[in-house]
This record gives structure tokens, C-alpha cells and sequence, in this order.
């Protein structure tokens, strides 16, 4: 009987929070992805090299990199706003359409000619992956590109609950950017998330929480990376 109740409770516990998570509104800053995914079956090796011949039967395509985390945030019911730079070509107008489909404030994203959005394609046949390919080139933004990026994080910030920042290491994120970002946040009484790049070293003082990623290894081998 006890341990019913207590189940009941939990479970109560658990709808109130859910309920409370669509007042909640929260912006996420970083570096903006596509993941597509290609489905197919293999039955045969190519003759022109020792690799399969996969035969697509169906094509999938998701917001990627930190445009997963804001869609994470959507999927539980939270108002995810997202900002960051994509480029003028046709995956980063997928991007925006599937963002603008969950429901994602895209107001804080830039758009630029000078690169083009990161796409990273995986091609799956039997259920394993067969290869993943990327398209990608170094953002280098430039001083007015970053400062757009920032001028926009920085108009839809007040209206939010919280801040997350996800550098995964590909340009966007450099020191006066990060500073500008939290400095803000502080002002405004909202607190700050950061997943950093092991690569990418920053100074993150003023962030409310920092999750530190580590590379794990074993014997001399590098394993994996930890996420604490």
C-alpha cells in the first residue's frame, strides 16, 4: 500500500514538473548542424572497390548539434529559442524549415555566404552504419559576423529563462563572445548552461554550470570521452 502510494506521488511529482516546463522558455547558443541520415540495403560489393553497394530506400534529416539540443528542449516541452551562423545554401534552409516545423524561435540565427552549414550525412544499411560523410569548412566568422550572431543572442535573451551554450568547436565560440554572452546573462538575473569543447579552451568564469568533458584513457588508448 505504502509503495503505491509513494509510485503515485512520484508520478504526480513528475507531471507537475512537465506541466511546468511549457512556462519555460530557453536559449541556446552554438554551433548549428544538419544530421541526414540515409537508409538503404546492401547486396552486393562494389566491383569497382572492395566497399558495398548501398541501395537508398529512404532519406531522414534532423537539426543537428546544437540545434538537437534546442530540439531536445522542444520535444519536452519547452520554448527553445536558438542562435547561431548556418550558410545561404540548401541545407541550411532544411535546417531552418525543420526548426521553424518544431516549433524553434529562429529569430537569433545568421545567415552567411562565406560557409556553408555543417552537414554530416550517415549512410545505414542492416542497421549498422556503413559510412558517415561531412561537409564542413572552419568558420572563420568575421568580427561583424560574430558580433551579428551576438547582437541577435543578446535581443532574444531577456525574454528567457535560461541560457545554454554548446560549443562544439567548429568557430563560433571565442572569448569576447563568451564573455559578452555571460555577462549579459548575469545582468539579467538568468542563469547560464555551458558545454564546452576539450579543444577550445575559454575561459567560462560567471557560468552557473560548466559540464566538464574528458577524454577517458585506458592502458594508453584513448577509449571514449566522458561527459561528467
Amino acid at each position: 500500500m505504502a509503495s503505491s502510494t509513494k509510485t503515485q506521488i512520484s508520478i504526480a511529482r513528475l507531471r507537475s514538473t512537465l506541466t511546468g516546463f511549457r512556462k519555460l522558455r530557453i536559449l541556446v547558443v552554438g554551433d548549428l548542424m544538419l544530421d541526414e541520415f540515409i537508409y538503404g540495403r546492401v547486396s552486393r560489393i562494389s566491383p569497382e572497390a572492395p566497399v558495398p553497394v548501398v541501395h537508398v530506400e529512404r532519406e531522414l534529416a534532423y537539426p543537428g548539434g546544437a540545434a538537437n539540443v534546442a530540439r531536445n528542449l522542444a520535444a519536452i516541452g519547452i520554448h527553445a529559442e536558438l542562435s547561431g551562423g548556418i550558410g545561404q545554401d540548401p541545407a541550411g534552409q532544411k535546417l531552418l524549415t525543420l526548426l521553424r516545423h518544431g516549433k524553434i524561435g529562429t529569430s537569433g540565427i545568421c545567415r552567411s555566404s562565406k560557409f556553408p552549414t555543417i552537414l554530416k550525412t550517415r549512410i545505414l544499411a542492416r542497421q549498422q552504419q556503413v559510412v558517415r560523410v561531412d561537409r564542413e569548412e572552419p568558420a572563420h566568422l568575421t568580427p561583424k559576423e560574430r558580433q551579428a550572431v551576438l547582437k541577435k543572442a543578446l535581443d532574444v535573451l531577456p525574454r528567457c529563462d535560461a541560457v545554454i551554450l554548446e560549443d562544439y568547436g567548429k568557430g563560433l565560440f571565442d572569448q569576447p563572445l563568451v564573455d559578452a554572452l555571460l555577462v549579459a546573462a548575469q545582468k539579467k538575473g538568468v542563469p547560464t548552461a555551458v558545454d564546452p569543447n576539450i579543444h577550445n579552451p575559454l575561459d567560462w568564469h560567471g557560468a552557473t554550470l560548466v559540464k566538464p568533458n574528458r577524454v577517458v584513457i585506458v592502458t594508453g588508448k584513448q577509449i571514449g570521452r566522458a561527459h561528467v
